[in-house]
């Protein structure tokens, strides 16, 4: 079986979305992420101004609510400053770099991706199906992706059945990493 993976810059934004977890959050109070991580940077030392002032009004239960959110911010700035940032490099260059792969062969043994990359079926541990996305993740705990068209994706999950391979369809979108345990992902 041959298949000429097409990725759009939408699929690939959509991709990007889910494989960051951004689909976590129900709804964004602002329009883009770096908007919202804009706003918590130039509110964390608001709110201890404004704590501050708590203090020396004598209103302490405000004064501790304040004292907790900043705390809790300069957390997650710390956080993002030393692994959400990468986390986001990573992901956004493994999806505009890796995901779109111009041919994916399948035969009855593996799945090669650009003549270069050969994936035996006794390696891959589970394939995901989203929206026409084949996630395949392997028994390193490294994950694959590529697109099919319907029929393409008929014709696949069934040669993938015959594998013995663990195969799930989604309909909605699902945090990969929880069938990833520790190890590289990318």
């Amino acid at each position: 079986m041959h298949i000429k993976s097409i990725v759009s810059d939408e699929d690939r934004e959509e991709l990007e979305r889910m494989l960051s977890l951004g689909f976590i959050i129900p709804n964004q109070l602002f329009k883009t992420r770096q908007k919202s991580r804009m706003i918590i940077y130039i509110f964390t030392p608001v709110e201890f101004l404004l704590s501050i002032n708590c203090y020396l009004s004598e209103s302490y239960l405000m004064f501790g609510i304040g004292i907790g959110t900043c705390v809790a911010c300069v957390a997650w700035i710390i956080w993002y400053q030393m692994i959400g940032k990468n986390f986001e490099k990573n992901v956004h260059e493994f999806v505009w770099g890796r995901s779109g792969y111009e041919t994916v062969d399948i035969d009855e043994n593996a799945i090669i991706i650009d003549e270069d990359q050969i994936y035996e079926f006794k390696n891959i541990d589970r394939m995901f199906l989203y929206k026409n996305f084949f996630f395949f993740i392997t028994n390193e705990k490294k994950i694959f992706i590529f697109k099919t068209t319907d029929m393409e994706s008929d014709e696949l999950i069934k040669i993938i059945k015959t594998t013995g391979i663990l195969f799930e369809k989604k309909e909605k979108p699902f945090n990969i990493y929880k069938y990833c345990k520790k190890g590289k992902s990318f």
